[in-house]
Order: C-alpha cells, then structure tokens, then sequence
C-alpha cells in the first residue's frame, strides 16, 4: 500500500472517529437526536486542512465517485440513556388541622322580663268621647331573671310580684277626673281591669322557657267602671281647661306647710256651681277644728302667731288661677309687704276671716271643676280651674314697678318663749313698691277687655325675734 493511500486511509479514519466521537458527544448531551450513520471513506487523497464542523445531516461526499467498498460495519449505538424522569415533586405533609377552640357553653341570658298591660280606657278630649291608651310595666332585673331561667318556672317569689302588680291594676276604680296628656287636658276615666291571672302566668312562663324572652303579656278580660264616669262633666258642660296658678313655699315651717295642706285639699276633686266664688266660703272656716294649726301671720305691722298662718298661700294661688282664667275679680286685697313666697310680685291676695276675703264672678255660663296638686319637696302648689270652653285666650302681662321706697331698718320683737339671748329670724326685709299687671281677653287676635291690677306694698325690715325666757 502507498503512502498516499496509507495518509489517505488514516485521514478517513480519523474524520470517522471525530464524526462519532462527536455523534456519542451529541448522544450524550441530547436525548432526541439519532446516532449519525458511517461515513464512507474517500477514494481520492484528501488534502489536509482544517477539517469542517461537523453536521447532524450526513456529510457530503467529494465530486469524484469513490470506489466502492463494502461499508464498515456499523457499531451498534449505544443505547440511548432514558431521559430521567422528573423526580416528582414531594407531597407536601398536610400541616395538621388547628384544633378548634373548646366550644363555651352559651352564657346564661340576662335580659330582664317586662310584664306589660296595654289596653284602653275611656278618655273626654275637647267635649268628645274616645279613648286613651293605657300602659303599665312590671320590671323584673336581669340577674334575677338569670336565676328564674334556670330554674326553669315561675318561682314563688315571681308570682307574689305578679299578684301585687295584678292586684294594683284590678283594684278600686278611680274617679274621671282631668289630667294632662302629652297634647293637652283630658278627662280620664281610670276603670278598673279584670285580669285574667292563669292566662297571665301562662304568658309568663312562656317568656322564661324562650331562650331569648323579654315580654310577657298580661291578660285582661274586661274593665270596671268608678262611680264618677265621664258622665259627670259632659252633664256639666265642663270640658276645657281654664287656668292653672302656681307659688313655691320653700322655706317654710313645718306649721305653715300642714296649713298649707289644709286649706288645698278643699280645691282637691271639687265642684263649684255659683255666681259669685268667694274664698273664704269655699274653704270654710280656718280653725283648729278643721285642721289647721298655728303659725305666724301678718297682724298690722308685725308678723305674730296665729291659727292658720300660711293659709294666704292658698288664697293666692287660688287668685292666680281664676285670674289667669279670665274671671272678673269682685274682691281682692295684696299684703302689706311684698312677701317672698309670692314671687312674682303683684299677684298676691291676702285673706284674712271673716272681714277679708278673696272674690271672682263666675261669668263662664256654667259650673267650675277645681283640682289641686302639691310636691312638698319641690315647695310647689298648683289649683287649677275647668268648665265650659271659652271663645278666647287671656294673656297677662309682666308685673311692672312704677315706684320703689327701701325697706326700713331690722326690728327685734322680744319673744319669752325663746331662751335668753337666742334670735329667730321670722321675717325679711322687702322695699316698698307700687307694681301694676295688665290683663287681657284676645279672640282672633283682637283684645275683647283689658284691666289692669294695681298694688300697692308697704316698705318692710327684717324682723328677729329675741328671746326672754330663762
């Protein structure tokens, strides 16, 4: 064999292991590409050079047809290696599953229980017969509820409370009298309801055994009618509002406010039917036999001890009451002295039996219906006036001052009921003064009559009572 072909030789060969070297390199690196197949060798001298990049398409042979030889025998691919499979992804371990908190047992209910009557009762609204609503309540607090829940019943405790209050709503009726509702003076009918007890309690222990229950109903199956029925004041014609008057006697004594009481109760629930109201015939004689007992009373110029001291509170307020209803005044003297009681000033009236006395017409074409009202421990006292609806309005005007003298010096009266020494204030100082009040009747915005209430008061000092007993 030349030389030539013995190069010629050993060039085909090594391009044919480069093309598998590189072909197993390519296998190796990548899965999907197919073993390159033999090369054939050349039959013409191949000159050396730089040998081509080889391809993955077969080579391409030199221009000169080689001599055919019998093609090496190929070697077998190598297997081509199983891509690996993709380790699967781990299954992440379930995190175990939080541990519900312990179920609490619900809370006892608290709310408390209402034990409600709702009904109707007869009502005489501008002259006219109807009806107002009637609502009472019984409480019973949360915390005991708590325990009468638990226990599953109405307890005995409960049900004394439920009889009391049952018992309050059947008892005696209450006379028709007026009373102010939210939009105005009634006359109000307060009957007596008939209850129906086991329907009552049944409601009850339905509202224990619901686990949310706050109302309870109470059963009524009838009502009462009082001896004094609406009746009364629509036969009477009285059926408007007139007047209210009202004075505050705090400070007073214990005495001064019995005699108070005393002379107020004879406007509490009372009829009048005549011409002329005279005060002291209305109240009648005011004397320890009736009730009165002693305290201090205005006596010329001085205050002194007497049956009945305070009594003028009554008279006027009275006198505010009528005056304020637009009655004509047919007697009426101011005090002395501006007393403090009778703020405002002006609007006084002093009564003193059975020389002086307080006196209104009655011009209202029917009978009067007083009712009376007294909080002792707001001093307040209120007298008001009802009967036949008037055809205007009375409008009264500010006290107005139109001269003033200063009060005058303390005065000391000696008193042997006191011990040696001791002072006791009975009186305070007030400045003379003239004040004068304007009243008028206005209809349709017109004034019908005015007058004008003139008084006259006298300077007055602070007066001490000194004792001189031993």
């Amino acid at each position: 064999m030349s030389p030539k072909f013995r190069l010629s030789l050993s060039l085909g060969a090594l391009l044919l292991t480069a093309a598998l070297g590189q072909g197993v390199a390519q296998m190796e690196t990548t899965a999907q590409t197919p073993p390159i197949p033999a090369l054939p060798l050349p039959s013409q001298p191949v000159s050396p050079g730089p040998l081509p990049a080889p391809e993955p398409a077969p080579i391409s042979e030199p221009t000169s047809e080689p001599t055919p030889e019998p093609a090496p025998e190929t070697p077998a691919p190598e297997p081509t290696p199983a891509a690996p499979a993709p380790a699967p992804e781990p299954t992440p371990t379930p995190e175990p599953a939080p541990t519900p908190p312990p179920v609490k047992a619900p809370a006892a209910f608290r709310g408390p229980l209402l034990i409600n009557v709702e009904t109707t009762i007869p009502a005489l609204v501008n002259g006219k017969k109807t009806t107002v609503p009637l609502t009472r309540t019984l409480t019973i607090p949360g915390p005991r509820m708590a325990l009468i829940r638990k226990s599953g019943g109405v307890t005995a405790s409960l049900d004394a409370d439920l009889k009391k209050f049952v018992n309050g709503l059947s008892g005696q009726a209450q006379n028709a009298r007026f009373e102010e509702l939210w939009d105005g003076w009634a006359v109000v009918q307060r009957n007596a309801l008939k209850i129906d007890l086991v329907a009552t309690r049944a409601n009850v222990l339905a509202a224990i055994k619901d686990p949310q229950g706050v109302k309870a109903s109470v059963v009524v199956s009838g009502q009462t009618p009082p001896k004094q029925t609406l009746d009364y004041f629509v036969s009477r014609g009285i059926t408007a509002h007139l007047g209210t008057g009202e004075t505050n006697y705090y400070g007073s004594s214990d005495d001064r406010v019995t005699n108070i009481h005393v002379g107020a109760k004879n406007f509490s629930d009372r009829l009048f039917e005549g011409k002329t109201f005279s005060f002291n015939q209305f109240v009648g004689p005011v004397n320890s036999r009736n009730g009165y007992v002693t305290g201090l009373v205005i006596a010329g110029d001085r205050t002194a001890s007497g049956v009945g001291g305070g009594i003028c509170q009554v008279s006027t307020t009275a006198f505010r009451t009528l005056y304020g209803a637009g009655l004509p005044i047919a007697q009426r003297q101011n005090h002395s002295y501006q007393v403090h009681y009778y703020d405002p000033q002006g609007l006084d009236a002093t009564i003193y039996q059975p020389s002086l006395d307080l006196k209104f017409a009655n011009d209202t074409g029917g009978a009067l219906w007083f009712q009376s009202e007294w909080d002792d421990e707001a001093a307040s006292l209120s007298i008001s006036v009802f009967g036949k609806a008037r055809d205007f309005t009375v409008e009264i005007g500010k006290p107005k001052t139109l001269s003033s003298t200063p009060s005058p010096a303390d005065r000391l009266i000696s008193d042997a009921t006191l011990p040696a020494g001791q002072r006791k204030q009975i009186d305070w100082a007030a400045p003379g003064a003239v004040i004068e009040v304007t009243r008028k009747l206005v209809k349709d915005g017109k004034v019908l009559k005015q007058d004008t209430l003139k008084s006259s008061y006298r300077p007055w000092p602070n007066i001490f009572l000194v004792g001189t007993g031993r």
